[in-house]
């Protein structure tokens, strides 16, 4: 028997989509500017503006999140032990390289206070611990310019900073285009997007055996 529980409140869904516009108008933006001469949207300077103002607000939406996290205790969940990055990570990456394509079952229950499944614990600390510093400390970087050159030089300059700030911004559309995937591996479709919608999702009640999907 499944039953409905919550698994994001109402934080933590407008945290994750106000994010997710912010890496989306950077990624749009930040590819309008380092390839304008192929590809435009808005204009050059109106691209600029926009990949700042959302930079500045996946950075204060980071560090909000840090201290609800922080404060919450739940900052945990983001930490893979060495059984999440060895046994656990390799049979989960197997499922989906081999097993979801051959209908088997998933090889881990997401329940509410285990949300992260060992491959994502992996990903999220990758992102959040090393990629999401580069991009802020390149891109803070880039945006002083203007009005610190010096400090821009110390650090090598644009020729330095540029290609790092570049290749950070593919990552991250890669991590996009994975996380999309990820979306649609739940037990339905759409099941994963709509828990984030609404909050909710089904599992199999308490003490009773899981039913095959």
């Amino acid at each position: 028997m499944k039953v409905k529980v919550l698994f994001y409140s109402l934080y933590e869904r407008f945290w994750h989509w106000l994010q997710a516009a912010a890496v989306i108008v950077l990624l749009v933006t930040g590819f309008e500017i380092s390839y304008a001469s192929y590809f435009s949207v808005s204009g050059f300077k109106t691209a600029v503006n926009l990949h700042n103002l959302a930079g500045l607000i996946l950075l204060v939406n980071a560090f909000l999140a840090l201290f609800y996290n922080l404060a919450s205790g739940l900052i945990q969940r983001y930490f893979p032990d060495m059984n999440d990055i060895f046994t656990l990570g390799f049979k989960h990456a197997r499922y989906y390289m081999l097993g979801i394509f051959k209908g088997q079952s998933h090889p881990f229950d997401k329940t509410p206070e285990k949300r992260l499944l060992p491959l994502q614990k992996i990903t999220y600390f990758v992102v959040l611990n090393l990629l999401l510093p580069i991009m802020i400390l390149t891109g803070g970087l880039k945006y002083s310019a203007e009005f610190y050159p010096e400090l821009l030089e110390a650090f090598g300059g644009l020729s330095v900073l540029g290609p790092i700030h570049r290749f950070g911004g593919w990552l991250f559309a890669a991590f996009l285009f994975l996380h999309i995937y990820m979306i649609t591996t739940g037990h339905s479709l759409f099941a994963n997007l709509i828990s984030m919608v609404t909050g909710y999702d089904t599992v199999e009640a308490p003490g009773k055996e899981e039913t095959s999907s």
